[in-house]
């Protein structure tokens, strides 16, 4: 794939696209596709199949990434080539999304099931472009379809085979401060299953993480680290009586500074290194010390083997 603009062809362009729900929006774009593109479909695969494998990826996890962008996407066999179909809603279509706002701008891909790497690129390309908030604006203020292709062709972007983490991290929903409570660290822990979290500053700049690890450890008692079983006291009292935190715990008392942190351009490969050889779970992208998203190894599953 080179540039972007051989993708991008009005007619594929809704402006205003006139639906409420994320499946009705799917279903429009992928008519519009279907029309105008059938030339590349296998000779087997109606709308109605290519909706389906839309909706079932859709199914497995939300696309809506956030910032009024969604990428609703599959990997077809047999499919001859990439194709890219966008609608743009003003009113926003509830999309699931990670940041819990309503979508705007739908980009809807499709690409041969053997080349798993088109779609994650071609997002790559739209993401950077969407990514400025005066293209969203532009794009949202009522601009015709030949205008809106017209504003991306300009951009001249273009895709690089390299994938990075700034192409496949994922929002950052949950957090503590320096000050936060542990009882409250706890209870973010167990009300959305998460075993690490970041630890941020004010300005929102990265210091370091906390994980379940480091809180069992410093609530376990001291003669627990002496035992070899602990098979003995199963007819004793609960773990709870043994296992308590001073009330006024914070994050700050226990939090480790040292931190699994990458830069947004830092590669798969490098990625998935990190990952593998040095057995880390999570990954901190940060941008100038800002933490500005996360990966983990479902991250990795989702963006490459799902896409």
């Amino acid at each position: 794939m080179g540039s972007l603009n051989e993708y991008i062809d009005k007619r594929l362009i809704i402006s205003d696209l006139k639906t409420e729900t994320k499946e009705d929006a799917i279903h429009v774009l992928v008519e519009k596709i279907f029309e105008l593109k059938s030339d590349i479909f296998p000779e087997n695969l109606t709308s109605s199949g290519l909706y389906n494998k839309v909706i079932e990826r859709e199914n497995i996890q939300t696309t809506g990434l956030g910032n009024s962008i969604a990428f609703p996407h599959a990997r077809i066999e047999k499919f001859k080539d990439l194709a890219l179909a966008i609608g743009i809603s003003k009113e926003g279509i509830n999309w699931k999304s990670f940041d819990k706002k309503p979508c705007n701008i739908i980009c809807l891909m499709i690409s041969p099931q053997l080349k798993p790497y088109l779609i994650l690129q071609m997002m790559a390309v739209l993401a950077r472009f969407l990514g400025q908030q005066e293209n969203i604006n532009k794009i949202l203020s009522g601009l015709s379809s030949e205008n809106i292709a017209q504003l991306i062709k300009e951009s001249s972007l273009s895709t690089e085979r390299i994938v990075r983490a700034k192409d496949i991290m994922r929002p950052v929903e949950k957090y503590v401060t320096l000050e936060t409570s542990v009882e409250e660290t706890t209870q973010i822990m167990h009300l959305n299953r998460l075993d690490i979290l970041p630890v941020i500053d004010d300005e929102h700049t990265l210091q370091g993480e906390i994980s379940c690890l480091d809180i069992f450890t410093y609530g376990i008692p001291d003669f627990f680290n002496q035992l070899q079983t602990i098979s003995f006291m199963r007819s004793l009292d609960p773990f709870g009586k043994y296992f308590k935190f001073k009330r006024d715990l914070k994050v700050k008392d226990i939090y480790n500074k040292n931190v699994n942190e990458i830069s947004k351009d830092t590669t798969l490969m490098e990625i998935i290194f990190e990952m593998t050889t040095k057995n880390k779970l999570k990954l901190f992208v940060v941008d100038s010390g800002k933490l500005i998203g996360v990966i983990d190894r479902f991250s990795v599953i989702d963006k490459i083997l799902f896409f």
